[in-house]
């Protein structure tokens, strides 16, 4: 607002300046035409230096990005590169002790006295062998990443060092130390591959282990989805759409700054808010069916009451538009992102902001909740998604260790299914990556989308994941057989901003450019 004041005034001294020089000539004072002309100079200098600072943020902005995106990518592959180097020294353990031949010079129980001796010595080099893995298992439960990387790869040459001393020598091949030494390499593997949850971990770790979702020869049944209404009512883009608990009403934000509620089942226009100044962008309704919560681009938050439409109260704390809202079970707490990079949690009986999380949070434009209300999940404008640790009861949460990325592309949906195992993210490159949210391993990525995916939505009993995108499709995956069903709709110019089913999974809706949604049911 202030930049557009200066450039007006920076204009307007620009015209005074012509016509100082015209009073300048007719009456012969330069002064009319010197001030004028000094004035306009000036706004002109100013302008251009907020220009030069606003460009500056922004180029600080996506440096940072980038950083933070570098970083994750080196952890992984410092955590790689661990996983290799372990296998490696498993697999040539079996070989090294393969070459320690039973001793055949032991006579009546008597043995030479340099037997002995080797004997002796050996046994001493088996038990330096196992310190050193005791020391390896140490500096994995304590060291961080890198130390634990650099420490290992000693550990391993002084190993390999003392195995090729001894590999020459006679022993017995089922030495009780020996078979210590093997359990506990494989103990050591066990614990390396088995990734522990979000709360328990005490360092950021990107995830880019994938493993299979589909199950072999499964053939899954098809649904039927037939279109029962077309609603025509918003007069610009539907940005969002949420359905009651109780599956009757269908509630649609726009950007032409209104709020519709429609009859889910008969395609009728309920109501109409309008309160907003500037488009909304994100509408949710809290579990109980009392509130309906809506957030925009004027950086408000404005609480509905669902029933009458009235409003309750206008939440004005973020900086930026408010991209995605999610209420609690407990339909008291209420949780905000953002483009300031900011998370808020609210109480909506008090109406005051109870906790305000900004670190590293990026632009968020979407979030998730788990339906143990433990974990919340993020996602932002710079790839990266984002698991907090969540305490609904104390209004507070902290950033989780675990960081989800894998790609360089901006994460524009978040679907977490109803038994919280799988998270699905739809992202601007049109792909959707499905995570396990227990180990957090990534499962799958599906591809068939051709424009960014907007939304995502998981069915009533988790076994199918409805996408709409900007190709102006709606498309439903099988998560168990990893693969597309059907297209709903397949229009190039109209993009699909929103889908939101029914709590049945016998509704969903769909809506996009041009004001338009459409309702399908299924039927089979």
């Amino acid at each position: 607002m202030l930049n557009r004041r200066l450039q007006v005034a920076e204009y307007l001294f620009m015209a005074g300046s012509v016509v100082g020089f015209a009073l300048s000539v007719a009456f012969g004072q330069i002064i009319y035409a010197a001030v004028p002309v000094s004035v306009a100079l000036l706004l002109n200098l100013i302008n251009r230096l907020r220009l030069e600072q606003q460009m500056r943020r922004r180029l600080n902005t996506v440096i940072a990005q980038l950083h933070r995106q570098l970083s994750q990518e080196s952890q992984s592959l410092y955590e790689q590169h661990l996983k290799d180097t372990i296998a490696s020294l498993d697999a040539q353990f079996p070989r090294y002790f393969s070459q320690l031949d039973p001793s055949d010079s032991q006579v009546s129980g008597v043995m030479p006295r340099q037997e002995d001796r080797d004997t002796t010595q050996l046994k001493a080099q088996l038990t330096n062998l196992e310190q050193s893995l005791n020391s390896v298992v140490q500096y994995l439960n304590s060291s961080s990443l890198p130390v634990r990387v650099e420490q290992l790869e000693t550990a391993i040459a002084s190993m390999t060092t003392e195995i090729a001393k001894i590999q020459h020598r006679r022993s017995d091949a089922r030495n009780p130390q020996i078979e210590a030494i093997e359990r506990r390499l494989e103990a050591i593997e066990q614990w390396d591959a088995q990734p522990p949850l979000p709360r328990s971990v005490t360092q950021s770790q990107p995830i880019f282990e994938s493993q299979p979702l589909a199950a072999p020869n499964f053939s899954p049944p098809i649904p039927t989805w037939n279109q029962l209404h077309t609603l025509t009512g918003h007069s610009d883009w539907v940005s969002s759409l949420a359905i009651s608990p109780d599956g009757q009403t269908l509630v649609s934000g726009s950007f032409d700054t209104t709020i519709k509620l429609w009859k889910l089942s008969a395609g009728t226009l309920i109501r109409t808010l309008s309160s907003h100044s500037k488009g909304v962008l994100s509408v949710v309704i809290s579990p109980d069916g009392k509130t309906l919560a809506s957030g925009g681009f004027d950086e408000t938050i404005k609480l509905w009451r669902l029933d009458t439409g009235e409003l309750i109260r206008t939440l004005s704390d973020h900086t930026g538009s408010v991209r995605a809202l999610a209420i609690a079970s407990d339909s008291q707490t209420l949780i905000s992102g953002s483009f300031d990079e900011t998370i808020k949690l609210w109480r909506l009986d008090t109406r005051e902001l109870l906790n305000n999380l900004t670190k590293n949070t990026g632009q968020v434009s979407v979030i998730a909740l788990m339906p143990d209300e433990q974990t919340l999940a993020s996602g932002a404008s710079d790839g990266l998604i984002t698991l907090w640790s969540l305490d609904t009861s104390k209004a507070s949460a902290k950033p989780s260790t675990r960081l989800l990325t894998g790609n360089l592309s901006s994460v524009n949906s978040l679907a977490i299914s109803p038994d919280g195992q799988i998270l699905a993210a739809g992202c601007t490159d049109g792909t959707i990556k499905v995570w396990r949210f227990d180990t957090l391993a990534l499962l799958d990525v599906f591809q068939g989308h051709s424009g960014p995916v907007m939304s995502a939505v998981f069915s009533f009993d988790g076994q199918l994941l409805i996408t709409g995108s900007a190709d102006g499709t709606i498309k439903i995956w099988h998560l168990k057989a990893a693969r597309q069903l059907g297209v709903l709709t397949n229009d190039s110019s109209a993009a699909v901003q929103s889908v939101a089913m029914s709590p049945d999974g016998q509704l969903l809706a769909g809506g996009g450019a041009g004001g338009m949604i459409k309702v399908w049911q299924r039927i089979d």
